[in-house]
């Protein structure tokens, strides 16, 4: 087993299970996990986290993908115990990732000083059609779609059914609390004439003409 020093946290350990051949990844924390797994390693959870390589990954490309993930790994800082066929003296740089970019958002908002920036800046989360939330509303009923439409057979039936659950019972109520949040925070510093709730607008008349220019 190959060792790579480095400096940053646990030890990642990357080998092939001597019963099943499956290649597997221990320790490290969670931003190795995420590298882990974004690298076709799935994770799974008991007594301790560990990582496994996707089965969709051909025998074939195993031994690459193993030597990307310690590559990747390895760039993080991360010291990476892996067996001979895995060990590379290779680093790959991350890119930036939507969890990171989100994260950057999250950077931001504690370092933001009062309520009404904060409230600013959540207007990337809350935003209609294509903020955070409704986006991720849409990635779970596109998993649905997907399930119901393309894997044909009742087993896989009851995913897709949770994942319209998720994003119709679940996810609604966590985005109706954060606009009641952005519009409280912004509502905080204004003077008490102009904090809400208001009332909904009038409908407009109807109109009495034609609109101005137009002919039949």
């Amino acid at each position: 087993m190959s060792t790579t020093s480095a400096s940053a946290g646990p030890a990642v350990v990357i080998a092939r299970h001597p019963a099943t051949a499956v290649v597997t990844a221990s320790g490290g924390d969670g931003l190795a996990h995420g590298i882990l797994e974004r690298t076709l390693f799935l994770r799974e959870v008991g007594g301790a986290t560990w990582h496994r390589l996707s089965p969709a990954v051909a025998a074939e490309d195993e031994q690459a993908v193993a030597q990307r993930a310690v590559a990747r790994l390895q760039s993080a800082g991360y010291q990476v115990l892996a067996d001979e066929e895995f060990a590379t003296p290779c680093t790959e740089d991350r890119y930036v990732t939507t969890g990171r970019s989100i994260e950057n958002l999250a950077e931001r908002i504690r370092q933001t000083p009062t309520a009404a920036g904060v409230s600013e800046l959540l207007d990337e989360v809350t935003a209609a059609h294509d903020g955070i939330l409704a986006s991720l509303g849409n990635v779970l009923r596109a998993l649905a779609n997907v399930i119901y439409e393309r894997f044909e057979g009742p087993s896989e039936w009851p995913f897709a059914e949770r994942m319209h659950y998720l994003a119709d019972w679940r996810l609604g109520p966590v985005a109706a609390d954060m606009l009641r949040v952005r519009a409280d925070l912004a509502d905080g510093g204004a003077p008490p004439g102009r904090r809400g709730p208001h009332a909904p607008p009038h409908a407009p008349p109807a109109p009495t003409s034609a609109a101005s220019g137009r002919t039949r």
